[in-house]
């Protein structure tokens, strides 16, 4: 009789195994099998969070010591706490996982005849406050105008003739070509 199981089945049963059946299945199928896939900047698919894009490129994760609202105290590495406003630290998080997911050394060549095009992410974070200053025509280019395309995500998109109501991308996030 031949049995076969699929290895993200295995790895599910593993973790919710007590020690004495985790013991069993490693003498089964090898430690191996149950390692975690180490985040690598070989591989864009080991990156799933911000932690994981800091243990790739070998930096320090930002310490936050607490969140109040619209500010986030940050811990440096010389013990002192910094308050900063909670939108640049996700975007601080962001840009880290950005370059994670670009790969390992990537530098982008762009040639005068424009046969290689590079994509990378322009993140442009508001407070309330930012957003409720703002004049109608720059807040239509924020959110949708148009309810099928983008509103339901929350997201924007900007292109050169049709502002976010119409994205080519159909994804929610911010482009910038170079």
């Amino acid at each position: 009789m031949k049995v076969e199981i699929e290895e993200s089945k295995l790895q599910t049963a593993y973790a919710n195994a007590c020690d004495g059946v985790k013991d069993f299945m490693e003498s089964l199928f090898g430690k191996k099998v149950f390692e975690a896939a180490k985040p690598t900047l070989d591989d864009y698919k080991t990156i799933r969070t911000y932690e994981d894009a800091c243990v790739a490129l070998k930096q320090d994760a930002i310490r936050v010591d607490s969140v109040n609202r619209d500010t986030t105290t940050v811990l440096t590495n010389g013990g002192d706490r910094v308050n900063m406003p909670s939108h640049i630290v996700a975007l601080m998080k962001l840009e880290t996982i950005s370059r994670a997911l670009w790969g390992r050394d990537f530098q982008p060549k762009p040639d005068g005849e424009g046969s290689k095009v590079y994509w990378y992410p322009w993140f442009a974070l508001y407070t309330k406050k930012e957003i409720n200053d703002m004049y109608p025509e720059q807040r239509g280019a924020l959110l949708s105008a148009f309810a099928s395309d983008g509103a339901y995500a929350g997201f924007g998109c900007l292109y050169a003739v049709y502002r976010s109501s119409t994205a080519s991308a159909n994804i929610g996030f911010r482009l910038c070509r170079f």
